[in-house]
């Protein structure tokens, strides 16, 4: 499904990213205030350090979804979204890093092919 919004996300972003950018919140809050209506107590979870790092995480996601939908309008799709997918990538590194998680050998290796493919397809690109 990302793959296929992010394709109609370019031809929305060649006219204007910032017209695709407020599509995707306002859909973005019709479906939050469906899931708050139906699951009301969630929102007694949002307290303390929970709710300051949601902000942070909803403040950077909707900043690189912003910045996406630029890069889909300056750019070729065949290379701003190879470059998008370094996203879990890094949120890996992040995990063994500050949260002390321990990932596979496997998963180690197709981190770095990921790495590597995104830098091949920056390369090919000029």
């Amino acid at each position: 499904m990302y793959g296929v919004g992010t394709y109609f996300a370019k031809i929305v972003s060649i006219k204007d990213p910032i017209l695709q950018w407020i599509i995707v919140n306002i859909v973005g809050i019709l479906f939050c205030i469906v899931i708050v209506i139906k699951y009301p107590e969630k929102l007694q979870l949002l307290n303390g350090n929970i709710l300051i790092y949601g902000i942070i995480s909803a403040v950077l996601v909707v900043l690189g979804s912003l910045l996406l939908y630029y890069g889909l309008h300056k750019g070729r799709a065949s290379i701003i979204v190879p470059l998008s997918s370094l996203g879990p990538a890094i949120t890996t590194i992040m995990a063994i890093l500050f949260l002390k998680e321990h990932i596979s050998t496997t998963a180690i290796i197709g981190i770095i092919l990921t790495l590597i493919g995104v830098i091949l397809i920056s390369i090919g690109s000029e």
